[in-house]
């Protein structure tokens, strides 16, 4: 079978890596490891440019609609200058004082808003690891650059092999690569391995002296502040865990599957966040909202899962939705959306049904599932649970990038949610969740300059933060067409 028909779950994993022997250019060519296949484009198809900045002084958004991101209505007619890395000031346009050397960026029928921050992604292979979503170097920077270019700022790996996520953020940091501003969860801390080798710490009993030790590890090693714990963890092990972090100044965010959103686990073990809002067996009520609330437990939504899950995108838009799609297109490697076309996408759907059903079981469909999940969210924010936004990319057809738009169209389409208040949990309540609200998430001044600006007005017409003009991050000015077509050694 070529590279070009490959089932979807294979094709995510047929990626370049370093080290190999010379390919012939001329066209897409298939290197075929003791692993899998690894495809190989002619440069003719590579950008010749690199990854970086169209501009990286002081930058003025001139007559620019502004939504803060922290829910209040948006502001016409206003200048946002960006200067030193920051939101330098705000006004009405005209009435700022400016460096002689600032860029003019006219604003005129544009939205600026906070730069959208993915709280719950895992770069490079998702939690099954290994092969099985391609967990290999460059593989990486396509997802940091498909997150970039759809306008996403920061984004949380919420579980991975801790070298991996703690080198990615700290070469971000460093402007080694190019890509959104990263916390990391570093290790899932369960007791069954379900990750991939390396990204498990068993915690086999309750030992607070054991779990604080690993704790300690997470944290001095890799500067984790906030760990995920996965899985079948048992609540006397995570009661022990989640008092061993707090007292580290840590905290818990938790995938607990058929128990995600339990409010009785929260208030037993206290718990930080539940890490979806998926694969409840039990339908979800007000009265565990308003209970969660209490506690205040976040929960982080993730319901463009379940598209992938339950097949509602597929049966909602057609095979063909990737086609037109500059947010996939521009950014994914051919060999990955043909794949998706020609069949992967519903091999891969049969694939993870055994997901489903080790989680579900006869309980409850994944289209029974998702439906659950979509009410959910307004049950949530109507009863004050701080919700913010994720998507759990890299799962096929979990987009890195465009699932976040997905995942507010969803929330507003199918929720009901209002338009401001879904960028609202996108932005400001993703940065209080990652307890980074002083640092991003709204249009403030001092705050750092991650701004995405879109054509027209997403307070009324959430698609429009798909129509994309400009990202900045830190205050740079980002070249959005350099991120595209970066597929190469």
């Amino acid at each position: 079978m070529s590279a070009h028909h490959l089932k979807l779950g294979a094709a995510i994993g047929a990626l370049i890596t370093l080290g190999l022997p010379a390919a012939t250019f001329g066209q897409a060519s298939t290197i075929v490891s003791e692993r899998e296949p690894i495809v190989v484009y002619d440069e003719s198809e590579l950008n010749p440019a690199r990854p970086g900045y169209a501009w990286e002084g002081a930058s003025l958004l001139q007559d620019v609609r502004v939504i803060d991101g922290r829910g209040g209505a948006p502001a016409e007619g206003q200048d946002v200058l960006l200067a030193d890395g920051r939101i330098h000031a705000i006004g009405p346009s005209g009435t700022l004082d400016v460096p002689a050397d600032v860029r003019v960026l006219e604003g005129t029928g544009l939205t600026a808003m906070p730069g959208l921050i993915d709280a719950h992604m895992h770069l490079q292979g998702g939690w099954r690891g290994g092969n099985d979503n391609g967990p290999r170097p460059l593989t990486l920077k396509w997802d940091l650059l498909a997150l970039l270019y759809a306008g996403v700022t920061h984004a949380y790996d919420i579980g991975n092999i801790p070298d991996r996520a703690a080198d990615a953020r700290d070469i971000l940091a460093a402007g080694g690569w190019m890509g959104p501003d990263l916390t990391i969860a570093g290790t899932y801390f369960e007791t069954a391995p379900v990750g991939a080798v390396g990204s498990n710490t068993l915690l086999p009993v309750p030992d607070a002296t054991y779990i604080g030790a690993q704790l300690d590890s997470m944290k001095s090693v890799y500067g984790v502040e906030m760990v995920k714990c996965h899985s079948g963890i048992s609540s006397q092990v995570l009661r022990v865990l989640v008092a061993a972090a707090h007292a580290r100044q840590m905290r818990v965010v938790c995938d607990l599957w058929h128990n995600n959103g339990n409010p009785w686990i929260a208030r037993q073990t206290h718990l930080d966040g539940y890490a979806h809002n998926t694969f409840m067996a039990k339908a979800p009520t007000a009265e565990d909202a308003r209970l969660l609330a209490a506690e205040g437990t976040f929960v982080i939504a993730t319901t463009v899962l379940m598209d992938t899950f339950s097949g509602a995108r597929l049966a909602q838009e057609g095979i063909d939705y990737t086609r037109g799609n500059p947010l996939i297109r521009n950014v994914q490697p051919p060999h990955y959306l043909e794949a998706h076309d020609r069949g992967g996408l519903v091999a891969s759907l049969e694939r993870y049904a055994a997901i489903t059903e080790a989680i579900l079981g006869d309980v409850v469909s994944p289209d029974e599932a998702r439906a659950q999940a979509v009410a959910w969210n307004k049950i949530m924010v109507d009863n004050g649970v701080l919700v913010g936004l994720g998507t759990d990319a890299t799962y096929p057809s979990v987009w890195f990038g465009e699932s976040m738009h997905r995942e507010m169209e969803i929330w507003v389409n199918e929720s009901g949610i209002a338009p401001l208040r879904t960028i609202q949990a996108a932005t400001w309540d993703n940065a209080r969740i990652l307890k980074i609200d002083d640092r991003t998430g709204s249009i403030r001044p001092g705050l750092e300059g991650d701004l995405l600006v879109v054509e027209g007005n997403p307070a009324e017409n959430i698609s429009d933060t798909r129509n994309i003009r400009y990202v900045f991050t830190n205050g740079k000015l980002v070249d959005r067409e350099s991120l595209t077509r970066q597929w190469r050694f």
